[in-house]
């Protein structure tokens, strides 16, 4: 009942998902704003991307880990004067992983508005794919607002989020459509 649409692979070889869910609630005109929009990742190599994103956080997180690890054997060497504790690098150790992931969501929500923007040029169609949009949203802020927040509503998105909003989404299809 899930209403999402995934795209896999490779522009060489691809596959795009969608769920029974999506199938039922959207018609036609936004059904193939979404596949548009998916084909978009594929022809753009937005996966690789975000998979290449993706080792990168990895790799930051292991040598964060590690180089942790080698203060913490280091540092009876400091206690003792033997050797120099590198103050500057115990925040960046700290905070590197982090600030990989937040990099990752915004390189996630530009490859969105640009799947977006690509999709209504596919199309010939940017309000097909901003009622799917609007449909989408209303439809999984509702489900997750019965499960987390009973009787409260989902705060706006944030620095958190790998999509943008989608009154933004919205308002710059609309822009097109103008």
């Amino acid at each position: 009942p899930m209403l999402n649409a995934f795209a896999v692979g490779g522009p060489d070889d691809a596959a795009v998902a969608l769920t029974d869910g999506i199938l039922r609630h959207l018609d036609l005109r936004e059904l193939t704003g979404v596949l548009a929009h998916e084909i978009s990742h594929v022809r753009n190599r937005d996966l690789w991307l975000m998979n290449l994103a993706d080792l990168a956080g990895r790799l930051t997180r292991l040598m964060s880990l590690l180089g942790m690890a080698l203060l913490i054997v280091g540092l009876p060497l400091w206690l003792s004067g033997a050797a120099r504790l590198p103050w500057l690098l115990i925040p960046l150790l700290m905070f590197a992983p982090q600030l990989t992931m937040l990099l990752q969501l915004a390189l996630s929500r530009s490859r969105e508005l640009d799947a977006d923007l690509d999709a209504a040029g596919l199309t010939g169609d940017p309000a097909g794919l901003a009622s799917a949009l609007v449909k989408l949203e209303r439809h999984q802020r509702g489900m997750w607002e019965r499960i987390l927040l009973p009787g409260r509503q989902l705060p706006e998105p944030s620095l958190l989020r790998s999509h943008p909003p989608t009154a933004e989404r919205v308002a710059r299809l609309a822009a097109l459509a103008g």
